[in-house]
C-alpha cells in the first residue's frame, strides 16, 4: 500500500513525540531540574496566554471562516476548544504566585481548571471524532458557542463558590489523590479512543486535516503521561509537559485551518480552474470548443499575417449523425462524438488545433501552409477522411460512419474567423450533397448554399401540399420474363424547379426529421395505386417500399404499416420492404424489428447489398427474403473483374440461405445473359425500362404483355 506525503509526515512527528518522550524517561535523572518560582510562574503564564491565543484563534477560524461549508467537526472542535481556552487562562490567571491565586482543600482552583481543560478537552475530541463528519447549519453556530461559554462561567463560579467552604472532603488527602488518578486514566483513555476512531472511521481515505488532528491527539497524550509520571509541580517535566500540550494545541489549530481555509480555499480554485476549462472546451469530449476556436484561429491568423504564409480551415461533420442519434438513441450519439473526437485528437498532431463546434460538427487547423504546399493540405484532408474507414465499435456492433469535409483558406477565402469559418461550412455542405467527400470553397458554392436552405424551407410545403408523386420500376423475372412486382420511387414537382429526383431533397428530409411524413405518405400512396392497378384488372404484384433509417427506428412501427394496409386495402404479402445494410448495425434491435413486421406478413429486402458490412452470422438472424445486388456491381461485370466475382458470391450465398436475388441497374444484354447463368431471379433497370409514373405505367405493362 503506498504511503502519501501527509500520511509520511504524521508517522514522523507522532515519532519523534514517541522518541522524544522516551529519551527523557531514560535519562530523567540527568535532565531533570526544578524551576525557581519567579522564573516557572513567567514561563507557564506564558505558555499558557498562548495556548489561549491558540484556543481563541480555533474558535474563530471554526466559527466565523466559509460559513456555507461548516461541518460538525469544525463547529464542534472549536466551541469545545473555545470552553478549553478560557478554562486554561484561569489556570493561568489562579496560579500560585498570580493575584487570583486560590486555595481549596488541598489543592488549589488553578489545578482545578486544569484538570477540567484537560477532561473536557480529550473527552469532548472523543465524543466528536467517534461520529463521521457531517455538514451542519450555520444556525447551530450561536447554541455551540453558547454552551461552550455557559460551560466554562458556570465552571468558574462554582470553582470560586468552593473557596469559600471551610472544607470539601473530595479534594483532601485519598480522595484527592484518586480523584486525580481517575481524571487522567478517563483523559488518556479518551485520548486513545480518539486516535483510535479517527483511524478506524477514515480507514480507506485520510484527509490531511485528520492526519493533522492526529498529531494533536498523540501529543495530547504524551503530554498527558508526562504530567502524570511529573516529580513535582515547578519542574522541567511540568514544561515539558507543557510544552507537549501547547504543540498538541498547534497541530489541532493546523487541523482546524486545513479544514477550514486551506481545502476549501483549495476546493474553491478546483472548482474556478474547472469552469475557466469548461467556458474554453466541450464537456462531452475534452476538446477545445468554439469560443477557443475563435481566439485560437485569430491568434493564427496574426501569425499568418506576419509571416505571410496561408492557413487551412477543415470543418467536418457527419453523415447522417442525425438520423443515427435519432434512431439509436442520445446515448449513442453521445458515445460516436466521443469515439470520432479520440480519433481527430490523435490524427491532429497538436491538440490545439482540433475543436468541436458543437452538434457533431468539429474543426481543424493547419496553419503555416507555403504556396508550394498544396499537396499537404490535400494529404491532410485524405487523412482526415481516411480516419474513418475503420469500423467504430460501440458497445456490441461495429459502426462503418462517414464524413463530409469542407476547407476554406485564409487568405484566399477570408480574412476573418467568421469568414473562414462560413466558407469552410459552405464547403462541406456542397461535399455532403454526395457524402464521404471532401471539398474546397468555391464562391460558386455560395449560391448552392442559399439554394439548399430554400429547397429546405419549400419541403416542408411540399408536404403539406401533397406536391411529391411516385413512379415505378418495374421488377422482370428473368426466367419468365414476366413484372413481378414494381419499386415506388418519390419524385418532387417543385413549382418552380420542376420534377427533382430523390438525390436532390431525400438527405434534406432525412437531416430535419421530414422523412418521417414524406415515408409515411410514399408508403400510403403506393398501397392504394397497387390495389387500384389490380382493381384495373392487372395481377397482382409486389410493392416495393423503401424504408429509411428513421422509418426503421420509429415507435411502433409494425402498428403503422399495418394500418396503412388495412386503410388501403392491399394484401400484406404483396408490399416488399427494403431495407440497408447500415440499419441492421444493431443486430438485436433489427432482428426484434424485422420480426414483428414479418408478423404481419410483409416481405422483406436488403437494398444495396454488397456495399454495407453485414456479416453473415447476422444475415442470417434476420427473417429476409431477398437481396437486392446494387447498381455499383452490375455495370462491369461482364468485363470479368472483382465485380462479378462479387455478384456471383452473392448469388451463390443468397441460393444457399434460400433467398431471392434482384439485380439493380441492368442496362444491357450481356448483363441480362451472365445473370441468368448465376441464377440470378429478378432484375430491374433501363434495360426494360425508366422509372414510369402511375397514369402510364397501365399501359406501359398492357403493351408488354400483348408483345410477350
Amino acid at each position: 500500500m503506498s504511503i502519501n506525503r501527509a500520511e509520511k509526515k504524521t508517522i514522523w512527528t507522532v515519532l519523534a513525540a514517541i522518541i522524544g518522550f522516551l529519551f527523557m524517561r531514560g535519562f530523567h535523572s540527568e535532565l531533570y531540574w526544578t524551576v525557581q518560582k519567579d522564573i516557572y510562574l513567567f514561563i507557564h503564564s506564558g505558555m499558557e496566554f498562548i495556548g489561549f491565543a491558540i484556543s481563541f484563534t480555533m474558535l474563530v477560524l471554526g466559527w466565523l471562516f466559509f460559513a456555507k461549508t461548516l461541518s460538525k467537526h469544525r463547529l464542534y472542535t472549536a466551541a469545545l476548544f473555545g470552553a478549553v481556552g478560557l478554562l486554561d487562562l484561569l489556570h493561568g490567571l489562579t496560579a500560585e504566585g498570580m493575584p487570583f491565586y486560590r486555595p481549596v482543600g488541598e489543592t488549589t482552583i488553578s489545578s482545578l481548571f486544569a484538570m477540567t481543560a484537560q477532561l473536557a478537552g480529550s473527552v469532548g475530541l472523543f465524543l466528536i471524532f467517534s461520529k463521521k463528519d457531517a455538514p451542519i447549519g450555520t444556525s447551530k453556530r450561536l447554541p455551540a458557542v453558547a454552551v461552550s461559554l455557559g460551560f466554562t462561567s458556570i465552571t468558574a463560579v462554582l470553582y470560586y463558590a468552593l473557596t469559600g467552604l471551610p472544607a470539601v472532603a473530595a479534594l483532601t488527602g485519598a480522595s484527592l489523590d484518586l480523584l486525580e488518578v481517575l481524571v487522567r486514566i478517563v483523559i488518556l483513555l479518551s485520548y486513545m479512543g480518539a486516535i483510535g476512531m479517527v483511524l478506524f472511521l477514515n480507514r480507506n481515505e485520510r484527509p490531511q486535516a485528520l492526519l493533522t488532528i492526529i498529531q494533536a491527539l498523540v501529543l495530547f497524550l504524551v503530554a498527558n503521561v508526562q504530567f502524570m509520571l511529573g516529580s513535582g509541580m515547578q519542574d522541567s517535566d511540568m514544561l515539558i509537559g507543557h510544552l507537549y500540550r501547547l504543540a498538541g494545541y498547534y497541530f489541532l489549530m493546523k487541523g482546524i485551518y486545513y479544514v477550514t481555509l486551506e481545502e476549501p480555499f483549495k476546493q474553491q480554485k478546483r472548482t474556478e480552474a474547472r469552469i475557466n476549462y469548461l467556458a474554453y472546451h466541450d464537456e462531452l469530449t475534452g476538446l477545445s470548443n468554439r469560443r477557443l476556436l475563435q481566439e485560437q484561429l485569430d491568434a493564427e491568423l496574426q501569425r499568418a499575417r506576419l509571416s505571410s504564409s496561408r492557413l487551412a480551415v477543415f470543418l467536418l461533420d457527419i453523415d447522417r449523425f442525425k438520423t443515427f442519434n435519432d434512431a439509436l438513441g442520445h446515448s449513442f450519439g453521445d458515445q460516436m462524438l466521443q469515439a470520432v473526437s479520440e480519433r481527430l485528437r490523435l490524427a491532429a498532431g497538436k491538440p490545439n488545433h482540433v475543436f468541436r463546434m458543437g452538434g457533431d460538427e468539429f474543426v481543424v487547423l493547419l496553419p503555416g501552409i507555403r504556396e508550394s504546399e498544396k499537396e499537404r493540405v490535400e494529404a491532410k484532408a485524405k487523412a482526415l477522411m481516411g480516419l474513418f474507414d475503420a469500423p467504430f465499435v460501440l458497445g456490441e456492433a461495429e459502426y462503418h460512419i462517414t464524413i463530409s469535409l469542407g476547407i476554406s483558406f485564409f487568405p484566399q477565402d477570408g480574412d476573418s474567423v467568421e469568414v473562414l469559418l462560413k466558407n469552410a461550412d459552405t464547403a462541406m455542405y456542397n461535399a455532403k450533397m454526395h457524402r464521404n467527400e471532401y471539398s474546397s470553397y468555391e464562391p460558386e458554392m455560395n449560391r448552392k448554399s442559399h439554394d439548399r436552405l430554400r429547397l429546405e424551407s419549400d419541403l416542408r410545403r411540399a408536404i403539406e401540399q401533397e406536391q411529391f408523386t411516385l413512379a415505378y420500376q418495374p421488377l422482370i423475372n428473368l426466367n419468365t420474363g414476366k413484372v413481378v412486382g414494381v419499386e415506388a420511387l418519390v419524385r418532387w414537382h417543385h413549382p418552380q424547379r420542376g420534377l427533382l429526383p430523390p438525390g436532390d431533397f431525400i438527405p434534406l428530409t432525412e437531416e430535419n426529421g421530414l422523412i418521417l411524413q414524406l415515408g409515411e405518405w410514399v408508403l400510403k400512396a403506393a398501397c392504394k395505386q397497387n390495389v387500384a392497378w389490380q382493381n384495373a384488372g392487372l395481377p397482382p404484384m409486389m410493392m416495393s417500399v423503401n424504408l429509411s433509417m428513421r422509418q426503421f427506428r420509429q415507435h411502433q412501427l409494425a402498428e403503422r404499416i399495418k394500418g396503412i394496409l388495412d386503410q388501403t386495402g392491399m394484401p400484406p404479402k404483396y408490399l416488399e420492404l427494403e431495407i440497408t445494410e447500415s440499419m441492421t448495425s444493431d443486430v438485436e434491435f433489427a432482428s426484434d424489428m424485422l420480426a414483428s413486421l414479418k408478423e404481419i406478413g410483409v416481405q422483406i429486402s436488403i437494398d444495396d447489398f454488397g456495399t454495407g458490412y453485414s456479416s453473415l452470422i447476422s444475415l442470417k438472424r434476420f427473417p429476409i427474403d431477398k437481396l437486392k445486388i446494387d447498381r455499383s456491381f452490375v455495370g462491369d461485370l461482364t468485363q470479368g473483374g472483382s465485380d462479378a466475382a462479387i455478384v456471383s458470391t452473392i448469388t451463390s450465398m443468397a441460393k444457399n440461405l434460400k433467398l431471392k436475388v434482384t439485380a439493380e441497374g441492368v442496362e444491357n444484354d450481356e448483363q441480362i445473359q451472365f445473370l441468368r447463368e448465376r441464377n440470378c431471379e429478378e432484375a430491374q433497370g433501363f434495360y426494360f425500362t425508366k422509372p414510369i409514373p402511375a397514369n402510364l405505367f397501365e399501359n406501359w405493362y398492357r403493351h408488354r404483355y400483348q408483345m410477350a
